[in-house]
Protein backbone atom coordinates (compact mmCIF):
# COMPACT_ATOMS: atom_id res chain seq x y z
CA UNK A 1 0.00 0.00 0.00
CA UNK A 2 2.84 2.35 0.88
CA UNK A 3 4.43 1.63 -2.46
CA UNK A 4 1.20 2.54 -4.26
CA UNK A 5 0.97 5.84 -2.40
CA UNK A 6 4.62 6.52 -3.18
CA UNK A 7 4.09 5.85 -6.91
CA UNK A 8 0.97 8.04 -6.97
CA UNK A 9 2.78 10.93 -5.29
CA UNK A 10 5.78 10.48 -7.60
CA UNK A 11 3.57 10.59 -10.71
CA UNK A 12 1.90 13.75 -9.48
CA UNK A 13 5.25 15.39 -8.80
CA UNK A 14 6.55 14.43 -12.28
CA UNK A 15 3.42 15.85 -13.90
CA UNK A 16 3.72 19.10 -11.98
CA UNK A 17 7.41 19.35 -12.89
CA UNK A 18 6.63 18.72 -16.56
CA UNK A 19 3.96 21.41 -16.63
CA UNK A 20 6.26 23.76 -14.77
CA UNK A 21 9.02 23.09 -17.29
CA UNK A 22 6.66 23.83 -20.19
CA UNK A 23 5.50 27.02 -18.53
CA UNK A 24 9.10 27.97 -17.85
CA UNK A 25 9.96 27.32 -21.48
CA UNK A 26 7.01 29.43 -22.56
CA UNK A 27 8.13 32.14 -20.17
CA UNK A 28 11.61 32.06 -21.66
CA UNK A 29 10.33 32.41 -25.21
CA UNK A 30 7.20 34.52 -24.88
CA UNK A 31 7.41 35.94 -21.40
CA UNK A 32 9.83 38.50 -22.77
CA UNK A 33 7.27 39.25 -25.52
CA UNK A 34 9.54 37.79 -28.21
CA UNK A 35 8.27 34.90 -30.30
CA UNK A 36 10.36 33.82 -33.29
CA UNK A 37 8.05 33.22 -36.24
CA UNK A 38 9.11 31.34 -39.37
CA UNK A 39 7.50 32.64 -42.55
CA UNK A 40 8.17 32.38 -46.29
CA UNK A 41 7.81 35.44 -48.49
CA UNK A 42 4.81 34.70 -50.65
CA UNK A 43 2.42 36.78 -52.72
CA UNK A 44 -0.54 37.98 -50.63
CA UNK A 45 0.77 36.35 -47.46
CA UNK A 46 4.07 38.11 -46.78
CA UNK A 47 6.33 40.63 -48.48
CA UNK A 48 9.41 42.44 -47.19
CA UNK A 49 9.40 46.22 -47.51
CA UNK A 50 12.36 48.47 -48.23
CA UNK A 51 12.72 49.45 -44.57
CA UNK A 52 13.11 45.79 -43.54
CA UNK A 53 9.62 45.38 -42.10
CA UNK A 54 6.97 43.06 -43.51
CA UNK A 55 3.48 43.45 -44.88
CA UNK A 56 0.81 41.03 -46.00
CA UNK A 57 -1.93 38.79 -44.69
CA UNK A 58 0.37 36.91 -42.31
CA UNK A 59 1.76 40.13 -40.84
CA UNK A 60 -1.72 41.55 -40.25
CA UNK A 61 -2.84 38.31 -38.59
CA UNK A 62 0.20 38.41 -36.31
CA UNK A 63 -0.61 42.01 -35.40
CA UNK A 64 -4.18 41.06 -34.45
CA UNK A 65 -3.00 38.04 -32.43
CA UNK A 66 -0.50 40.29 -30.67
CA UNK A 67 -3.31 42.59 -29.56
CA UNK A 68 -5.22 39.65 -28.06
CA UNK A 69 -2.33 37.79 -26.42
CA UNK A 70 0.18 40.51 -25.63
CA UNK A 71 2.91 38.65 -27.52
CA UNK A 72 5.44 40.28 -29.82
CA UNK A 73 6.46 38.41 -32.96
CA UNK A 74 9.77 38.54 -34.81
CA UNK A 75 9.72 37.06 -38.32
CA UNK A 76 12.63 34.86 -39.36
CA UNK A 77 12.60 33.43 -42.91
CA UNK A 78 13.70 29.76 -43.08
CA UNK A 79 17.30 29.15 -44.05
CA UNK A 80 16.36 27.13 -47.16
CA UNK A 81 13.30 29.23 -48.01
CA UNK A 82 10.93 26.24 -47.85
CA UNK A 83 7.80 25.37 -45.94
CA UNK A 84 8.77 21.81 -45.15
CA UNK A 85 8.80 18.48 -46.95
CA UNK A 86 9.97 15.06 -45.82
CA UNK A 87 12.53 13.37 -48.08
CA UNK A 88 14.07 10.05 -46.99
CA UNK A 89 12.90 10.62 -43.43
CA UNK A 90 14.46 14.09 -43.17
CA UNK A 91 12.34 17.23 -43.02
CA UNK A 92 13.25 20.53 -44.62
CA UNK A 93 12.21 24.14 -44.23
CA UNK A 94 10.20 25.52 -41.34
CA UNK A 95 9.02 22.09 -40.20
CA UNK A 96 12.59 20.99 -39.50
CA UNK A 97 13.34 24.29 -37.76
CA UNK A 98 10.34 23.71 -35.48
CA UNK A 99 11.60 20.21 -34.71
CA UNK A 100 15.08 21.61 -33.98
CA UNK A 101 13.46 24.40 -31.90
CA UNK A 102 15.12 27.12 -33.94
CA UNK A 103 11.77 28.89 -34.25
CA UNK A 104 8.71 28.97 -32.00
CA UNK A 105 5.99 28.95 -34.67
CA UNK A 106 5.59 28.86 -38.45
CA UNK A 107 3.01 30.70 -40.56
CA UNK A 108 1.12 29.42 -43.59
CA UNK A 109 1.59 25.66 -43.23
CA UNK A 110 -0.84 23.15 -44.70
CA UNK A 111 -2.21 20.97 -41.92
CA UNK A 112 -1.36 17.40 -42.95
CA UNK A 113 -1.22 14.09 -41.11
CA UNK A 114 2.47 13.68 -41.90
CA UNK A 115 3.36 17.04 -40.38
CA UNK A 116 1.04 16.52 -37.41
CA UNK A 117 3.17 13.55 -36.34
CA UNK A 118 6.15 15.83 -35.73
CA UNK A 119 4.71 19.27 -34.89
CA UNK A 120 1.46 20.71 -33.56
CA UNK A 121 -0.96 23.07 -35.29
CA UNK A 122 -3.29 25.82 -34.19
CA UNK A 123 -6.89 26.05 -35.32
CA UNK A 124 -7.09 26.61 -39.10
CA UNK A 125 -6.70 30.15 -40.36
CA UNK A 126 -7.98 29.55 -43.89
CA UNK A 127 -9.43 26.79 -46.04
CA UNK A 128 -7.71 26.69 -49.42
CA UNK A 129 -7.85 24.50 -52.51
CA UNK A 130 -5.37 24.06 -55.33
CA UNK A 131 -5.79 25.95 -58.60
CA UNK A 132 -3.81 26.26 -61.82
CA UNK A 133 -2.46 29.60 -62.98
CA UNK A 134 -2.28 29.60 -66.79
CA UNK A 135 -1.55 32.20 -69.45
CA UNK A 136 -4.69 33.50 -71.16
CA UNK A 137 -5.28 33.05 -74.88
CA UNK A 138 -4.23 36.26 -76.59
CA UNK A 139 -6.97 38.87 -76.93
CA UNK A 140 -6.69 41.98 -79.11
CA UNK A 141 -9.03 44.47 -80.71
CA UNK A 142 -9.75 44.02 -84.40
CA UNK A 143 -7.77 47.02 -85.64
CA UNK A 144 -5.84 46.87 -88.91
CA UNK A 145 -2.45 46.94 -87.16
CA UNK A 146 -3.38 44.03 -84.88
CA UNK A 147 -4.75 42.05 -87.81
CA UNK A 148 -1.46 42.49 -89.69
CA UNK A 149 1.11 42.08 -86.93
CA UNK A 150 -0.79 40.64 -83.97
CA UNK A 151 -0.22 37.00 -84.90
CA UNK A 152 3.44 37.25 -83.81
CA UNK A 153 4.87 38.58 -80.60
CA UNK A 154 7.54 41.27 -80.76
CA UNK A 155 10.14 38.70 -79.75
CA UNK A 156 9.25 36.46 -82.72
CA UNK A 157 9.49 39.38 -85.14
CA UNK A 158 12.90 40.19 -83.69
CA UNK A 159 14.04 36.56 -84.12
CA UNK A 160 12.99 36.56 -87.80
CA UNK A 161 14.79 39.86 -88.45
CA UNK A 162 17.98 38.74 -86.68
CA UNK A 163 18.00 35.44 -88.58
CA UNK A 164 17.54 37.25 -91.90
CA UNK A 165 20.41 39.67 -91.22
CA UNK A 166 22.67 36.91 -89.85
CA UNK A 167 22.29 34.69 -92.91
CA UNK A 168 22.74 37.69 -95.24
CA UNK A 169 25.97 38.72 -93.52
CA UNK A 170 27.40 35.19 -93.53
CA UNK A 171 26.44 34.76 -97.19
CA UNK A 172 28.23 38.02 -98.03
CA UNK A 173 31.37 36.84 -96.21
CA UNK A 174 31.31 33.46 -97.96
CA UNK A 175 30.91 35.00 -101.44
CA UNK A 176 33.79 37.41 -100.82
CA UNK A 177 36.18 35.00 -99.09
CA UNK A 178 35.51 31.45 -100.26
CA UNK A 179 37.71 30.47 -103.26
CA UNK A 180 35.04 28.09 -104.50
CA UNK A 181 32.51 30.78 -105.39
CA UNK A 182 34.20 30.94 -108.79
CA UNK A 183 34.86 34.68 -108.92
CA UNK A 184 36.72 34.21 -112.19
CA UNK A 185 33.60 32.88 -113.90
CA UNK A 186 31.56 35.72 -112.47
CA UNK A 187 34.08 38.23 -113.83
CA UNK A 188 33.81 36.73 -117.30
CA UNK A 189 30.07 37.26 -117.41
CA UNK A 190 30.37 40.67 -115.78
CA UNK A 191 28.60 39.79 -112.50
CA UNK A 192 31.45 39.95 -110.00
CA UNK A 193 30.61 43.41 -108.67
CA UNK A 194 26.90 42.64 -108.41
CA UNK A 195 27.22 39.31 -106.61
CA UNK A 196 29.79 40.51 -104.11
CA UNK A 197 27.69 43.38 -102.72
CA UNK A 198 25.88 43.14 -99.41
CA UNK A 199 22.67 44.43 -100.99
CA UNK A 200 22.61 41.48 -103.36
CA UNK A 201 23.05 39.09 -100.43
CA UNK A 202 20.07 40.69 -98.71
CA UNK A 203 18.06 40.20 -101.90
CA UNK A 204 19.10 36.54 -102.14
CA UNK A 205 17.87 35.79 -98.61
CA UNK A 206 14.68 37.81 -99.07
CA UNK A 207 13.88 36.02 -102.34
CA UNK A 208 14.23 32.68 -100.60
CA UNK A 209 11.98 33.89 -97.77
CA UNK A 210 9.33 34.94 -100.28
CA UNK A 211 9.53 31.65 -102.20
CA UNK A 212 10.38 33.62 -105.35
CA UNK A 213 13.44 31.59 -106.19
CA UNK A 214 17.00 32.88 -106.27
CA UNK A 215 19.04 34.03 -109.27
CA UNK A 216 22.28 32.75 -107.81
CA UNK A 217 23.11 29.33 -106.41
CA UNK A 218 26.11 29.09 -104.06
CA UNK A 219 28.97 27.11 -105.60
CA UNK A 220 30.92 26.49 -102.38
CA UNK A 221 30.14 23.79 -99.85
CA UNK A 222 29.89 26.40 -97.08
CA UNK A 223 27.38 28.49 -99.02
CA UNK A 224 25.19 25.53 -99.89
CA UNK A 225 25.37 24.24 -96.32
CA UNK A 226 24.14 27.61 -95.03
CA UNK A 227 21.32 27.88 -97.57
CA UNK A 228 20.00 24.41 -96.74
CA UNK A 229 19.32 25.50 -93.17
CA UNK A 230 18.06 28.90 -94.28
CA UNK A 231 15.47 27.17 -96.48
CA UNK A 232 14.57 25.01 -93.47
CA UNK A 233 14.08 28.16 -91.37
CA UNK A 234 11.96 29.74 -94.09
CA UNK A 235 9.75 26.66 -94.43
CA UNK A 236 9.24 26.33 -90.68
CA UNK A 237 8.41 30.03 -90.28
CA UNK A 238 5.91 30.05 -93.14
CA UNK A 239 4.19 26.93 -91.79
CA UNK A 240 3.78 28.56 -88.39
CA UNK A 241 2.54 31.80 -89.93
CA UNK A 242 0.03 29.92 -92.07
CA UNK A 243 -1.37 28.12 -89.04
CA UNK A 244 -1.48 31.33 -86.99
CA UNK A 245 -3.22 33.22 -89.79
CA UNK A 246 -5.79 30.45 -90.16
CA UNK A 247 -6.57 30.61 -86.45
CA UNK A 248 -6.71 34.40 -86.57
CA UNK A 249 -9.17 34.59 -89.45
CA UNK A 250 -11.31 31.81 -88.02
CA UNK A 251 -11.53 33.81 -84.81
CA UNK A 252 -12.38 36.92 -86.83
CA UNK A 253 -15.17 35.13 -88.66
CA UNK A 254 -16.67 33.74 -85.46
CA UNK A 255 -19.71 35.69 -84.35
CA UNK A 256 -19.27 34.81 -80.69
CA UNK A 257 -15.75 33.62 -80.02
CA UNK A 258 -15.35 31.59 -76.85
CA UNK A 259 -11.90 31.71 -75.25
CA UNK A 260 -10.49 28.48 -73.91
CA UNK A 261 -7.45 27.67 -71.84
CA UNK A 262 -5.20 24.72 -72.74
CA UNK A 263 -6.26 22.58 -69.75
CA UNK A 264 -9.49 22.52 -67.77
CA UNK A 265 -8.65 19.99 -65.06
CA UNK A 266 -5.79 18.23 -63.31
CA UNK A 267 -6.52 15.13 -65.39
CA UNK A 268 -6.03 17.22 -68.54
CA UNK A 269 -2.77 18.53 -67.15
CA UNK A 270 -1.55 15.00 -66.39
CA UNK A 271 -2.44 13.76 -69.89
CA UNK A 272 -1.14 16.61 -72.05
CA UNK A 273 2.41 17.25 -73.19
CA UNK A 274 1.70 20.78 -74.36
CA UNK A 275 1.57 22.22 -70.83
CA UNK A 276 3.95 21.37 -67.99
CA UNK A 277 2.96 21.75 -64.34
CA UNK A 278 5.05 23.80 -61.93
CA UNK A 279 5.18 23.31 -58.15
CA UNK A 280 6.95 25.22 -55.39
CA UNK A 281 9.80 23.04 -54.17
CA UNK A 282 9.31 21.96 -50.58
CA UNK A 283 5.74 23.24 -50.42
CA UNK A 284 2.56 21.51 -49.39
CA UNK A 285 1.44 21.15 -53.00
CA UNK A 286 4.55 19.23 -53.98
CA UNK A 287 4.19 17.00 -50.93
CA UNK A 288 0.56 16.25 -51.77
CA UNK A 289 1.19 15.28 -55.40
CA UNK A 290 4.24 13.25 -54.44
CA UNK A 291 2.41 11.18 -51.80
CA UNK A 292 -0.90 10.91 -53.67
CA UNK A 293 -2.25 7.48 -54.57
CA UNK A 294 -4.07 8.89 -57.63
CA UNK A 295 -2.10 7.98 -60.76
CA UNK A 296 -2.84 11.25 -62.58
CA UNK A 297 -1.59 13.27 -59.61
CA UNK A 298 1.56 11.18 -59.47
CA UNK A 299 2.19 11.90 -63.16
CA UNK A 300 1.82 15.61 -62.46
CA UNK A 301 4.51 15.38 -59.77
CA UNK A 302 6.87 13.36 -61.98
CA UNK A 303 6.85 15.84 -64.85
CA UNK A 304 6.48 19.01 -62.77
CA UNK A 305 8.97 21.86 -62.89
CA UNK A 306 10.22 22.62 -59.37
CA UNK A 307 10.34 26.38 -58.75
CA UNK A 308 11.92 28.10 -55.78
CA UNK A 309 9.09 30.54 -55.07
CA UNK A 310 5.61 31.53 -56.17
CA UNK A 311 7.07 34.53 -58.02
CA UNK A 312 9.19 32.16 -60.10
CA UNK A 313 6.10 30.05 -60.82
CA UNK A 314 4.12 33.10 -61.93
CA UNK A 315 6.94 34.15 -64.27
CA UNK A 316 6.96 30.70 -65.88
CA UNK A 317 3.17 30.79 -66.27
CA UNK A 318 3.43 34.14 -68.05
CA UNK A 319 5.88 32.64 -70.56
CA UNK A 320 3.19 30.17 -71.59
CA UNK A 321 2.92 26.38 -71.75
CA UNK A 322 3.24 26.16 -67.97
CA UNK A 323 0.49 25.66 -65.38
CA UNK A 324 1.61 26.90 -61.98
CA UNK A 325 -0.22 24.92 -59.28
CA UNK A 326 -0.72 27.03 -56.19
CA UNK A 327 -3.32 27.97 -53.60
CA UNK A 328 -6.58 29.54 -54.69
CA UNK A 329 -5.63 32.76 -52.90
CA UNK A 330 -2.36 33.20 -54.79
CA UNK A 331 -3.89 32.12 -58.11
CA UNK A 332 -6.79 34.56 -57.88
CA UNK A 333 -4.52 37.35 -56.70
CA UNK A 334 -2.21 37.13 -59.72
CA UNK A 335 -5.06 36.53 -62.18
CA UNK A 336 -6.65 39.75 -60.91
CA UNK A 337 -3.53 41.89 -61.34
CA UNK A 338 -2.30 43.71 -64.41
CA UNK A 339 -1.20 43.00 -67.11
CA UNK A 340 -4.21 40.64 -66.82
CA UNK A 341 -2.52 37.91 -68.86
CA UNK A 342 -3.20 35.04 -66.44
CA UNK A 343 -6.30 33.11 -65.50
CA UNK A 344 -6.88 30.79 -62.54
CA UNK A 345 -8.45 27.42 -63.34
CA UNK A 346 -10.30 25.50 -60.63
CA UNK A 347 -10.97 21.81 -61.22
CA UNK A 348 -14.44 21.39 -59.75
CA UNK A 349 -14.43 17.63 -60.41
CA UNK A 350 -11.09 17.06 -58.71
CA UNK A 351 -10.71 15.07 -55.51
CA UNK A 352 -8.53 17.92 -54.26
CA UNK A 353 -10.89 19.33 -51.67
CA UNK A 354 -10.33 22.24 -49.35
CA UNK A 355 -7.18 22.02 -47.28
CA UNK A 356 -6.65 23.91 -44.05
CA UNK A 357 -3.80 26.34 -43.45
CA UNK A 358 -2.75 26.95 -39.87
CA UNK A 359 0.12 28.02 -37.64
CA UNK A 360 2.65 25.32 -36.82
CA UNK A 361 4.26 25.18 -33.37
CA UNK A 362 6.68 22.89 -31.59
CA UNK A 363 5.35 19.57 -30.32
CA UNK A 364 3.39 20.01 -27.04
CA UNK A 365 4.03 23.76 -27.05
CA UNK A 366 1.70 25.82 -24.78
CA UNK A 367 1.62 28.38 -27.59
CA UNK A 368 -0.85 26.21 -29.48
CA UNK A 369 -3.80 26.84 -27.14
CA UNK A 370 -3.17 30.57 -26.90
CA UNK A 371 -2.91 30.90 -30.68
CA UNK A 372 -6.00 28.74 -31.26
CA UNK A 373 -8.11 30.86 -28.89
CA UNK A 374 -6.99 34.05 -30.62
CA UNK A 375 -7.68 32.60 -34.09
CA UNK A 376 -11.17 31.46 -33.08
CA UNK A 377 -11.96 34.95 -31.82
CA UNK A 378 -10.64 36.56 -35.01
CA UNK A 379 -12.70 34.20 -37.14
CA UNK A 380 -15.87 34.81 -35.15
CA UNK A 381 -15.67 38.61 -35.34
CA UNK A 382 -14.88 38.53 -39.09
CA UNK A 383 -11.35 39.91 -38.82
CA UNK A 384 -9.79 37.00 -40.74
CA UNK A 385 -12.31 37.41 -43.57
CA UNK A 386 -11.71 41.17 -43.75
CA UNK A 387 -7.94 40.72 -43.91
CA UNK A 388 -8.32 38.03 -46.56
CA UNK A 389 -10.41 40.32 -48.77
CA UNK A 390 -7.95 43.15 -48.22
CA UNK A 391 -4.96 41.22 -49.56
CA UNK A 392 -6.60 39.12 -52.27
CA UNK A 393 -8.02 42.19 -54.01
CA UNK A 394 -11.64 41.06 -53.95
CA UNK A 395 -12.68 44.56 -52.90
CA UNK A 396 -11.38 46.07 -56.16
CA UNK A 397 -11.07 43.83 -59.20
CA UNK A 398 -8.68 44.96 -61.92
CA UNK A 399 -9.17 42.25 -64.57
CA UNK A 400 -12.27 40.90 -66.27
CA UNK A 401 -12.00 37.10 -66.20
CA UNK A 402 -15.73 36.43 -66.47
CA UNK A 403 -15.45 35.00 -70.00
CA UNK A 404 -13.09 32.33 -68.67
CA UNK A 405 -15.25 31.30 -65.72
CA UNK A 406 -18.61 30.78 -67.35
CA UNK A 407 -19.92 34.25 -66.53
CA UNK A 408 -21.15 36.97 -68.88
CA UNK A 409 -19.12 37.73 -71.96
CA UNK A 410 -17.19 40.85 -72.77
CA UNK A 411 -19.05 44.13 -72.73
CA UNK A 412 -18.57 44.36 -76.51
CA UNK A 413 -19.25 40.87 -77.84
CA UNK A 414 -17.77 40.10 -81.21
CA UNK A 415 -15.04 42.76 -81.01
CA UNK A 416 -12.50 40.71 -79.08
CA UNK A 417 -10.52 37.94 -80.74
CA UNK A 418 -9.13 34.99 -78.85
CA UNK A 419 -6.36 33.09 -80.57
CA UNK A 420 -2.87 31.83 -79.95
CA UNK A 421 0.05 34.05 -80.92
CA UNK A 422 3.35 32.72 -82.18
CA UNK A 423 5.68 32.84 -79.21
CA UNK A 424 9.39 32.58 -78.57
CA UNK A 425 9.14 28.88 -77.80
CA UNK A 426 7.76 28.23 -81.29
CA UNK A 427 10.70 29.89 -83.04
CA UNK A 428 13.55 29.32 -80.61
CA UNK A 429 14.53 25.77 -81.78
CA UNK A 430 14.81 26.69 -85.46
CA UNK A 431 16.57 29.96 -84.56
CA UNK A 432 19.21 28.05 -82.62
CA UNK A 433 19.64 25.70 -85.58
CA UNK A 434 20.22 28.64 -87.96
CA UNK A 435 22.76 30.24 -85.62
CA UNK A 436 24.67 26.96 -85.29
CA UNK A 437 24.49 26.45 -89.07
CA UNK A 438 25.92 29.94 -89.67
CA UNK A 439 28.83 29.21 -87.32
CA UNK A 440 29.50 25.86 -88.99
CA UNK A 441 29.30 27.46 -92.44
CA UNK A 442 32.03 29.92 -91.44
CA UNK A 443 34.13 27.02 -90.16
CA UNK A 444 33.64 25.16 -93.44
CA UNK A 445 34.59 28.32 -95.33
CA UNK A 446 37.81 28.52 -93.30
CA UNK A 447 38.58 24.91 -94.17
CA UNK A 448 37.95 25.70 -97.85
CA UNK A 449 40.41 28.59 -97.76
CA UNK A 450 43.11 26.44 -96.14
CA UNK A 451 42.52 23.58 -98.58
CA UNK A 452 42.64 25.91 -101.57
CA UNK A 453 45.95 27.38 -100.41
CA UNK A 454 47.36 23.90 -99.95
CA UNK A 455 46.21 22.83 -103.40
CA UNK A 456 47.60 26.00 -105.00
CA UNK A 457 50.95 25.44 -103.32
CA UNK A 458 51.10 21.85 -104.54
CA UNK A 459 50.20 22.95 -108.08
CA UNK A 460 52.96 25.56 -108.15
CA UNK A 461 55.51 22.97 -107.04
CA UNK A 462 54.42 20.51 -109.74
CA UNK A 463 54.40 23.07 -112.58
CA UNK A 464 57.74 23.51 -114.57
CA UNK A 465 59.48 26.91 -114.43
CA UNK A 466 58.71 29.39 -117.23
CA UNK A 467 62.36 29.50 -118.48
CA UNK A 468 62.40 25.73 -118.86
CA UNK A 469 59.28 25.92 -120.96
CA UNK A 470 60.86 28.55 -123.22
CA UNK A 471 64.02 26.48 -123.66
CA UNK A 472 62.04 23.47 -124.72
CA UNK A 473 60.20 25.53 -127.28
CA UNK A 474 63.50 26.85 -128.74
CA UNK A 475 64.89 23.34 -128.99
CA UNK A 476 61.85 22.17 -130.86
CA UNK A 477 62.25 24.97 -133.32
Amino acid sequence: MAWAVFLLVGSAVCTICSVSAQEANLTDTVGSNTVIVGAVEHAVYLKKKEDGSYEGFDQDVLDEISKLTGLDFRIKPPDDGRYGMQVDGQWSGMVQELIDKKIDMAMGLYITAMRERHIDFSKPLLAEHMEMLIKKPMTVQTEWYDQTYGIMTTEVQFIVLVSFLLVSIVTFVIIRVSPYENRAYSAEVGEASRLSTFGHCLWLCFSAFGWQGVDYSPRSLSGRFLFVFWFLFVGWTLLLLTGALAGFFLATASAAPVPTVPVQSFDDLAATRAVRPALVSGGGGESFFKDSQVSSYRRIYEKAIKVTSSEDGVKRARLGRTAFITTSTVARYHSNRKPCDLVSVHDAQSSLGSRSIGIGVQKDSPLRDRLSLAILQLREDGTIHTLYKKWTGELEEQCDNSQFSGGPRSKQPGRDLYYRQLGVRDMLPIFVIVVVAAILALCIMGAEVLWDKRQSKATRKAAPPDNMTGACEDTNI
